[in-house]
């Protein structure tokens, strides 16, 4: 592909004098006079080895070092990366069961718990949601809402008391022995984020890098397609 024009996108242009040294272009079709700059920023590739260290198990800090940027860049390009790549899996069918459970974390400081409510697809081996807040009936109920759109057939949970209070009697199966897959998801969250390992108890500044680290997790790790993300580093 060949020079473009930066307002029409037309290749027919000529050149035009220069610009502070460079060759500057006037463009055929619409007229307009630009030059061939390079694009700023840093490529593809190293943002998503940026997100590959982090799924890794690597903190925001340490990775920042690894590629010589400042870590607000690291978190920027984090927060980017959930929101064109990392969305939460649509319904395909019908879900026949869903695991549910929570986590606890910390914002800001470790007086002020966070709980994660997650839920786990058992067909397709996914994280499919998961919501942010207390570990109170209105942060669960939340979750439980944006559920209904999978038909789930089956809830399996702990005694957890808001599970019993918003599941329908009929598809709630209360017990620890049909919660192993999201109880292992969890772990695998300990293991592979910094953020959420249990030695370091580690506090997000905010709820959104726990958002979106949840985010990353599910896409690139969590759910095994760490594959797309290391065939954009090609």
């Amino acid at each position: 592909m060949g020079l473009q024009c930066k307002r029409c996108g037309s290749e027919e242009h000529v050149k035009n004098g220069l610009m502070r040294s460079k060759q500057r272009y006037r463009c055929k079709a619409c007229g307009l006079n630009f030059t061939d700059t390079p694009a700023r920023g840093k490529p593809l590739a190293m943002k998503a080895t940026a997100v590959l260290l982090y799924v890794s198990g690597l903190s925001m800090n340490r990775t920042a070092k690894l590629l010589g940027v400042s870590t607000p860049t690291i978190q920027a390009w984090l927060e980017q990366f959930a929101a064109a790549y990392a969305h939460k899996p649509e319904p395909e069918g019908r879900a026949v069961v869903i695991e549910l459970d929570e986590m606890w974390h910390y914002v800001k400081k470790k007086s002020e718990p966070l709980w994660i409510w997650k839920a786990w697809d058992r067909a397709s081996g996914q994280l499919v949601d998961w919501e942010c807040g207390g570990r109170d009936k209105a942060t669960c109920e939340r979750l439980i809402q944006r559920l209904q759109r999978w038909r789930t057939r089956l809830y399996c949970t702990d005694a957890y008391a808001a599970y019993t209070a918003l599941l329908p009697i009929g598809q709630h199966y209360t017990g620890k022995d049909e919660t192993h897959s999201i109880e292992r998801d969890n772990a695998r969250q300990r293991h592979w984020l910094a953020r959420f390992r249990r030695r370091s108890i580690v506090v997000s500044k905010a709820k959104r890098m726990v958002d979106v680290s949840l985010a990353l997790f599910a896409r690139f790790a969590g759910n095994c397609r760490i594959s797309d993300l290391l065939s954009m580093l090609t």
